[in-house]
């Protein structure tokens, strides 16, 4: 079993130290203006057509911040100085209202001035990644006004938890943002004990446990209407990708706080995901009903490496044959995705019948690969603790 996990581990480590840093470093990096590209043609050339989203410079702060941390290639500190300092420069307060636009053109021009909650979160998770890489505690300061102005202009008048954005829009509330705002606080937490983060973090699980997790069905649904009542039946999706994304995060909260509701809640949402989750392949659908049909067979990068996070937190405790999953997860999203790509980047999605959907490699991406990855490397060590 661990020699399954090192070996997955190794071959994903080579390629992350060897091409995937290395290429949205150079490639995937504006040096003239200190920003991330959006993404990457399959010719390894930017994309200066479409605006730059806050969401990419926050998740690749988190991957260079997490790559300075653990001494996966040598030089990211800089990089990730210079972006995080862009970040705040282009995005934040940059229309003189507070919180953070959602994307600028490549002059830098305001693009999109929406404040959105999804986005948002990212901040937040980039600032504790930067926190952890440098230690300097004093940007929590940024990550404090960000989520005061959460809670003073995003706060959902009905059922709890934020709207979707600012200015209101119309459409469903989603799940998805308030689980990477779970992440982001969490990860606020473990680098400044700071236990306004914890208790933010438990005001979503309590949200999770009420509105978002169908105890009934085992399952997590994906859209709401604006009181947080399950979308009606025509619109009840559920992603497995998202149930081991949970399943990983409530592991991580359940380690901070003891708390025993997470041991079904997660047994209830790897099961459903295992069992419906998996097409012939062994690569995981985008979308079911809740009854484990599927409503989506196309199928993405992203859910296979939450699926690795989950089966390694779930091997750490014991489910039996969770490991050895990892392994193949691994094997599976490197044959399929990685290996078939240009040197360091990705197909994001296949269809149904094995086709390449996106005609690009999008940045945000890099961030998923990494965790797995960070979570591979560190699976043997957690094991002879």
């Amino acid at each position: 079993m661990l020699r399954d996990v090192r070996s997955a581990a190794t071959l994903m480590e080579g390629w992350t130290r060897e091409q995937a840093l290395p290429l949205w470093a150079t490639s995937g990096f504006d040096a003239a203006t200190g920003r991330f590209e959006e993404g990457l043609t399959f010719q390894g050339r930017p994309r200066p057509e479409v605006p730059i989203r806050l969401l990419v410079q926050a998740r690749q702060i988190f991957v260079y911040a997490l790559a300075e941390r653990r001494q996966w290639t040598a030089g990211p500190s800089a990089l990730v100085e210079r972006a995080f300092a862009s970040m705040r420069r282009d995005y934040y307060r940059r229309d003189g209202r507070d919180g953070w636009i959602f994307s600028i053109a490549r002059d830098g021009a305001v693009a999109d001035p929406t404040r959105d909650l999804y986005a948002h979160a990212f901040v937040l998770l980039a600032v504790a990644a930067y926190v952890q890489a440098t230690g300097k505690q004093a940007e929590l300061g940024l990550a404090r006004e960000t989520l005061a102005f959460l809670e003073r202009e995003m706060a959902a008048p009905l059922g709890g938890g934020y709207v979707e954005a600012l200015p209101l829009r119309h459409g469903p509330r989603r799940q998805n943002p308030h689980m990477h705002l779970f992440e982001a606080l969490l990860a606020l937490w473990e680098c400044s004990r700071d236990r306004l983060f914890l208790e933010r973090v438990g005001t979503l699980f309590e949200l999770f446990v009420s509105k978002f997790f169908q105890a009934g069905e085992g399952v997590l649904l994906e859209y709401f209407d604006e009181a947080l009542r399950p979308a009606d039946d025509a619109g009840a999706i559920v992603e497995p990708g998202h149930h081991f994304e949970w399943c990983w995060l409530l592991r991580r909260y359940q380690r901070e706080t003891g708390d025993h509701r997470v041991e079904a809640i997660v047994d209830s949402l790897y099961e459903h995901a295992s069992r419906s989750g998996f097409d012939a392949e062994g690569l995981i659908v985008d979308e079911l009903h809740p009854d484990g049909t599927i409503a989506k067979a196309s199928r993405r990068l992203w859910p296979m490496t939450e699926a690795i996070k989950s089966n390694l937190a779930e091997a750490l405790r014991g489910r039996t044959g969770s490991a050895e999953r990892a392994a193949a997860l691994t094997a599976a999203l490197h044959r399929r995705f990685l290996g078939p790509a240009p040197r360091g980047g990705w197909i994001d999605r296949l269809g149904e019948d094995g086709s390449r959907l996106v005609e690009f490699m999008p940045a945000t991406s890099l961030y998923h690969l990494a965790g797995a990855v960070d979570d591979l490397s560190g699976f043997t060590a957690d094991v002879h603790r």
